[in-house]
């Protein structure tokens, strides 16, 4: 709150606009009627969400979904990186695919990066201390961005990220594939739940983020004439990787 200025006199101002005392309590949030976008998979365990939200995202999105362990996540990553970074055309030998990585060191405590390294493939970590252009150029000649989800939607296969600055958001929306991360404790059931962390995290006064993006499967458009087009305005392929043991 250290950050921000005038913010007393400015709502001071508004209030004396509306012709009323500035109100400081919190206002109190009205009980609804209906409450069924809580009873939704409301008694699904961890598993039954990670069946939906697999299917959902295999036969709807037309996204990889990848069950794995924490011992077992560097060997998945590269194999799902050597899929997406194939040799191309006569100049492949001398022309590697590059795939960017977050740097939330949640993700980066899991994964061997050395072991990722290959001819065919070079590795870079989002490094704050280059500043923004260094890494976006990098993020729009990756073939593939990894990132760590906070949650994911198992109704709509949806992955939700959190901005932070070890984490920008050039890594999932700039390469041509994306490649989310999310531990299966992670799973919630759909919108409902996430919204409900992010409240409860400004209730008690904790720092929420700038930027909450949901990203359900890879880029497309279902709005011409019902006609599905794939990799309209971001990445053209998305895999989902839960890990099973977290």
């Amino acid at each position: 709150m250290s950050q921000i200025h005038n913010r007393d006199s400015f709502l001071d101002n508004i209030a004396q606009k509306l012709g009323r005392a500035r109100r400081t309590e919190p206002v109190a949030k009205p009980e609804l009627k209906h409450t069924c976008h809580h009873d939704v998979m409301a008694g699904f365990t961890p598993d039954e969400l990670k069946n939906v939200l697999c299917e959902y995202a295999r036969t709807s999105l037309g996204s990889q979904a990848i069950e794995t362990t924490k011992d077992k996540l560097t060997e998945t990553l590269k194999a799902v990186c050597e899929g997406y970074c194939q040799p191309e055309g006569e100049d492949a030998a001398t022309d590697p695919k590059e795939t960017i990585i977050s740097a939330d060191p949640r993700l980066l405590s899991l994964i061997d990066i050395n072991a990722l390294e290959t001819p065919e493939q070079c590795i870079h970590i989002w490094n704050t201390q280059l500043g923004y252009e260094p890494n976006i150029d990098v993020a729009e000649r990756a073939k593939v961005g990894i990132v760590f989800a906070e949650q994911a939607l198992a109704e709509s296969g949806t992955m939700v990220l959190y901005s932070q600055p070890a984490q920008g958001r050039a890594i999932s929306l700039l390469p041509e594939a994306s490649v989310f991360v999310v531990p299966k404790s992670a799973l919630v059931a759909r919108l409902t739940q996430a919204t409900r962390i992010l409240h409860e995290k400004a209730r008690n006064g904790e720092r929420i983020p700038s930027c909450v993006n949901f990203i359900s499967g890879p880029s497309s458009t279902a709005d011409i004439e019902l006609i599905k087009v794939v990799g309209v305005h971001g990445p053209v392929y998305a895999t989902y990787i839960i890990i099973d043991d977290m």
